[in-house]
């Protein structure tokens, strides 16, 4: 007979085993899953041409999660309190970019550039403007490309709302030069200047005259580098016979938002720069005109300092020009005023290329007379290198000539000055065994 107590009791505990054993399974099933590891996020694409501007991007930042709407401004307790987040976050950027990590480095600036937004137009165009100098030095076209891109849309703006705020419109000016944007600075500069023209503010235009042909001169456009200078000089003329002599003001000091500030314009600096842009484009009449204007300019002044030096440089256009007459009058100009204010150098210069114009021209005794007065005009000044170099000259115009005793006692003066200056000895000694052999043949 069948103990039903006890088929019951064995039911039970089988049940109970089989509950056991199901739990049991369940939770070393929630402890797989717990265990799991998280799937690595997906790596952000690179950024390409293709790519929207991540400057114009609206998206929120964990730095603020909840943006004020476009283009109102967050309080300044909220500015205070997000400044030094972005501080490190500029210097987070910093640190990649030196690592040699660029996409990360730049993917922080432009979070940090797209918050700036909402702290005023000026201080957006300040880190665009820091930015965009660090995208500059380290060649970085396309972030240079999505900076423009922002200071543009800035610019546009402020036209459209007709902000006239100067300092504001400048301090773009400068952002756009930095990043090398030329068209855009011209158009800016180009647009400030009219503003100073209907103004009739003659300094304003000198200034913005000066920065127009100083992104000219950086893009190498000569033409209309040198056009821009011959408007600024008629200004800057008109500005002297109103108000006399005006000294420049102080050259700016180099600044990380700055580090190549215009140098402030003078009369000088034009002619200076014009006078170098026709040499570059081989217009030498030009030039001359313009250096002599630059020297007249100092005569007037009663500054013969820098007169020699502007000499030499004229007299080398005329040789350029092949007027070789008129060339080594103005280097006797140069050699008679250096020689007057006893500017040696200068003036042993002179009569070095006096001496090599009149030996190209084959006018043998003159060349070598002015090399003899080179000699004494170096001794004055001590200057043992230039004598060495003039006996160098004296010594192959009498080799030249055959004269090989005067060309040997040269070549030996030449010599003892290079061994007191340890320099081109072996030269010296060559020149004279070639001198020796050639008389003993």
């Amino acid at each position: 007979m069948i103990n039903l107590k006890k088929l019951t009791m064995q039911t039970v505990n089988i049940i109970l085993i089989a509950v056991i054993v199901i739990l049991s399974s369940l939770g070393n099933t929630r402890v797989a899953i717990a265990q799991k590891p998280k799937q690595p996020e997906p790596e952000k694409p690179l950024l390409d041409d293709f790519s929207p501007n991540p400057l114009f991007s609206k998206e929120s930042d964990p730095l603020l999660p909840s943006p004020p709407p476009d283009g109102q401004v967050l309080g300044q307790s909220q500015q205070q309190i997000l400044e030094p987040e972005l501080v490190k976050l500029n210097a987070e950027a910093t640190g990649l970019l030196v690592a040699g990590n660029i996409p990360g480095a730049f993917e922080l600036w432009n979070r940090e550039l797209r918050i700036r937004r909402y702290f005023g137009l000026s201080q957006e165009i300040a880190a665009l403007n820091r930015v965009g100098l660090i995208a500059w030095n380290n060649s970085q076209r396309l972030y240079i490309k999505f900076i423009t891109e922002r200071l543009d849309q800035i610019s546009q703006k402020l036209n459209k709302e007709k902000i006239n705020d100067l300092q504001l419109w400048e301090s773009l000016g400068l952002a756009f030069k930095n990043i090398r944007a030329k068209n855009s600075a011209l158009s800016l500069y180009q647009q400030l200047l009219e503003t100073a023209n209907q103004s009739q503010d003659s300094l304003a235009q000198e200034q913005y005259f000066n920065e127009i042909a100083q992104i000219y001169m950086m893009w190498l456009d000569y033409p209309n580098a040198a056009q821009t200078y011959e408007k600024l000089l008629e200004l800057q003329q008109e500005i002297r016979a109103i108000k006399g002599d005006v000294l420049p003001p102080p050259t700016q000091p180099a600044t990380p938002e700055n580090p190549n500030p215009t140098p402030p314009p003078s009369e000088v600096r034009s002619l200076q720069q014009l006078a170098f842009i026709y040499e570059q484009t081989g217009e030498y009449l030009k030039a001359i005109s313009v250096k002599e204007r630059l020297a007249g300019y100092y005569a007037n002044q009663q500054n013969l300092l820098p007169i020699p030096e502007i000499k030499l440089g004229i007299g080398w256009n005329y040789e350029k020009l092949e007027q070789f007459e008129q060339a080594g009058l103005t280097y006797q100009e140069a050699y008679s005023i250096a020689t007057s204010i006893q500017q040696f150098d200068n003036a042993s210069e002179a009569l070095g290329r006096l001496g090599k114009l009149y030996r190209s021209q084959n006018q043998i005794k003159t060349a070598l007379d002015i090399y003899q007065a080179q000699v004494l005009v170096n001794q004055q000044a001590y200057n043992y290198y230039g004598m060495m170099n003039a006996y160098d000259q004296i010594g192959d115009i009498y080799l030249s000539q055959k004269a090989y005793q005067s060309a040997i006692a040269a070549f030996q003066q030449g010599l003892g000055l290079a061994q007191q200056l340890k320099y081109r000895e072996d030269y010296f000694v060559k020149k004279i065994d070639l001198a020796t052999r050639q008389m003993n043949r």
